[in-house]
C-alpha cells in the first residue's frame, strides 16, 4: 500500500542559517592595509639604528635650505648637486624630531653656510635619502653623541605611538565591521 505523499504544511522548513562573517570586504582591506604600514614604519625604525661611528660618511655640503619636516635640509654636494638630507628622527607618524640644533637659534645660521656632515644613507625606503649623524657648518658644530641621544629618545616615544595607532586602527576596524554586519542584517544580507 501506498502512503500519500506528505503535505507541504507537514514537512519542517530549514531556516537559512546566515554567515556572520558577511562584510564589506574593503572595509577589511583598508584595515589590513593601514595595520601593513605601521608595521613598515616600525620596521624602517629597526633597519635603520644608531650607526656605529665607524660608518659615517663624511660629506662637504653648502647649505641651502632648513625646514621643520624630513627633509631637513637641502643641501650643494661638492659636484654641484643637490641632495635633500634629514636629522635622526623616526619614521613614525607624528613622531617629533628631537635634534640638539633646537637650541639657541642654530637653525637659523644654517642656510648658506659651508662645512661638512657625517651620516649613512637610510634603507628600506622608496626615495633616496641621507641621514646626518654629526653636523659641523659655520658655527654649528654638533657630535654623535648628541645626535644619538636625541634619536634614540624619540625612538621610544615612537615606538609607543605606533602601539596606540595600531591599537587604534585595529579598534575601528572591528567596530566598522559590526557595524556593516548589523546594516547587512538588517538588509536582509548576511
Amino acid at each position: 500500500m501506498l502512503l500519500p505523499a506528505p503535505t507541504p504544511m507537514a514537512m519542517p522548513v530549514a531556516r537559512a542559517v546566515r554567515s556572520w562573517w558577511r562584510f564589506h570586504p574593503l572595509t577589511l582591506c583598508i584595515g589590513l592595509l593601514l595595520q601593513l604600514h605601521l608595521g613598515y614604519l616600525l620596521c624602517v625604525d629597526q633597519l635603520n639604528p644608531a650607526p656605529e661611528p665607524e660608518q659615517l660618511v663624511q660629506i662637504p655640503v653648502e647649505v641651502l635650505r632648513v625646514q621643520d619636516r624630513v627633509p631637513h635640509l637641502r643641501v650643494r654636494l661638492a659636484d654641484e648637486t643637490q641632495q635633500a638630507m634629514e636629522f635622526p628622527v623616526s619614521a613614525a607618524l607624528l613622531a617629533t624630531a628631537r635634534t640638539p640644533l633646537d637650541e639657541a637659534g642654530e637653525r637659523d645660521s644654517l642656510p648658506g653656510c659651508m662645512g661638512y656632515v657625517l651620516g649613512v644613507p637610510v634603507r628600506w625606503v622608496r626615495d633616496e635619502r641621507f641621514r646626518i649623524w654629526e653636523l659641523h657648518c659655520g658655527p654649528v658644530h654638533r657630535v654623535y653623541a648628541e645626535f644619538k641621544a636625541g634619536f634614540e629618545a624619540a625612538a621610544r616615544d615612537a615606538q609607543r605611538a605606533m602601539e596606540w595607532h595600531g591599537a587604534v586602527i585595529l579598534l575601528l576596524t572591528i567596530v566598522v565591521l559590526v557595524l556593516e554586519h548589523r546594516a547587512l542584517r538588517r538588509r536582509g544580507l548576511a
